[in-house]
């Protein structure tokens, strides 16, 4: 009795808690005593957590079906990833976001502000392990603290990377007038599935970056996860 007791409070009471959730639902249940959740440990990292980007193609961007850029020539971007759970060679990173853009100048990177001396470096070698799994260029860039918000409320989008811009969007539902029209597999940005959403606006200048700018472009939204071995390690 005392078993079945013990399964009810730990299982059953949490999907009745979420069950009476107002819509829209999203119910999130928390990893029983840390068995999924990867260990902070030297010469490893990894991270969880949710990719927010926007980009100056028309919706969708045809670069993410393995298309040029439509309808220009050019398809620049601005971008952050929130790290819901990460890691770092034994850093925690958890709760920080880093963010970049990719302009007709070139590459730049943003690291939250609220990161302490100690993360930061590691949370700058973090952004080009999540940058190079994918996304618009790889490669060097030079990185600059800021305060960084990264919100998804509902439908609502917004990205704002203080001092260089940002851009506000909408999720795009389907026929059903409730659903998210979702890609999945995309060929550019290493989420498995990617929300489709309009950028009403879409503005960011930044040194070595150049501007980013357009209206009713492209945005997407995603989990990611990843994980991976140190360099040298």
């Amino acid at each position: 009795m005392l078993r079945h007791r013990f399964f009810l409070s730990r299982v059953l009471l949490p999907i009745a808690a979420c069950a009476a959730a107002t819509l829209p639902l999203v119910c999130v249940f928390a990893a029983q005593d840390g068995a999924s959740q990867e260990p902070a440990q030297k010469g490893s990292w990894n991270a969880t957590g949710t990719l927010l980007e926007s980009c100056t193609c028309a919706v969708p961007c045809s670069c993410n079906f393995g298309e040029g850029p439509s309808p220009h020539h050019y398809c620049h971007a601005v971008f952050a990833y929130r790290l819901e759970k990460a890691q770092f060679d034994g850093v925690d990173l958890s709760g920080l976001i880093v963010g970049g853009a990719d302009g007709p100048n070139g590459g730049g990177g943003y690291l939250d502000s609220r990161a302490t001396p100690a993360q930061r470096p590691a949370l700058e070698k973090m952004a080009y392990q999540l940058f190079a799994q994918g996304g618009p260029a790889g490669g060097k860039r030079a990185f600059a603290s800021t305060a960084i918000t990264h919100s998804v409320k509902g439908n609502a989008l917004r990205l704002d990377i203080a001092g260089y811009g940002g851009f506000a969007a909408r999720v795009i539902t389907g026929r059903d007038g409730k659903t998210p029209v979702v890609v999945e597999n995309n060929t550019v940005w290493p989420i498995p599935r990617a929300t489709k959403a309009k950028a009403q606006t879409l503005q960011f200048k930044g040194k070595g970056v150049g501007e980013v700018s357009g209206e009713g472009v492209n945005a997407n939204y995603g989990a990611f996860s990843f994980k991976g071995r140190v360099a040298g390690e």
